[in-house]
């Protein structure tokens, strides 16, 4: 009876493991299969109580991997928010955020060093992540401020994440027209230095465009990435 309840435990331990071809490989995933794989064959061997022990063992390593591949998911998702946020500053500080924004800028910046020198150097990448999403949502608030000395007469396309300016976007912002349906305006004045003419939707980052003034306004200088040279 002993032997028998023996082997219905051993049978458990390797069927409840889960042993998912899906985890990444690693050096506890890889000793997690070594020791699988001796647990199965002292099994055959009808040595129950090695099996058994090689299973327990086999157990924990799959765990410590799941704990690994968790610790490295973590470390990927803080590191790309930490990267957009550096991104975000690096926009709003070109936008000159800490004269017109100097509560916001200020929070945003104390959050990203406390998310990337406290938190993430010491490897707490929950807490990296919750503190650059707070970061983000700070800066969320703080906008292009045009002035009327800072309406440009040409903008340069930007490459921007997971994709580029249009014509429809740029037509929107306050200091080019605050209108998306404007576009065809922008098209018809820089059409000719387009790739293809006849594509309005393409257009490249650093290409120069020509932004007409409209009645009423008075337009100088070139608007390169939040700053009017």
């Amino acid at each position: 009876m002993k032997k028998i309840i023996l082997f219905a435990v051993v049978l458990l331990l390797i069927s409840s493991a889960a042993w998912s071809q899906s985890l990444q490989d690693n050096e506890y995933y890889q000793k997690m299969l070594e020791l699988k794989a001796m647990s199965e064959q002292a099994f055959e061997d009808g040595d129950y109580i090695e099996a058994k022990r090689l299973a327990e063992e086999s157990q924990s390593y799959k765990e410590e991997s799941e704990r690994w591949i968790a610790s490295q998911l973590a470390a990927y998702r803080a590191k790309s928010a930490l990267n957009r946020l550096k991104d975000r500053l690096a926009q709003v500080s070109a936008w000159n955020a800490k004269t017109h924004f100097p509560e916001e800028y200020s929070r945003g910046v104390a959050l990203y060093n406390q998310s990337f020198g406290e938190f993430f150097d010491d490897e707490e990448y929950v807490k990296s992540l919750d503190t650059s999403n707070r970061a983000l949502d700070v800066l969320s608030v703080i906008r292009y401020v045009v002035t009327e000395s800072t309406q440009p007469a040409y903008y340069m396309v930007r490459l921007l994440p997971g994709n580029t300016d249009c014509l429809w976007n740029i037509a929107g912002y306050d200091f080019i027209y605050g209108d998306p349906w404007k576009w065809r305006i922008l098209y018809d004045a820089n059409k000719d230095a387009l790739t293809d003419r006849n594509n309005p939707d393409l257009i490249l980052p650093e290409m120069k465009l020509v932004i007409p003034a409209l009645e009423g306004e008075t337009r100088l200088g070139t608007w390169d990435n939040g700053v009017v040279k």
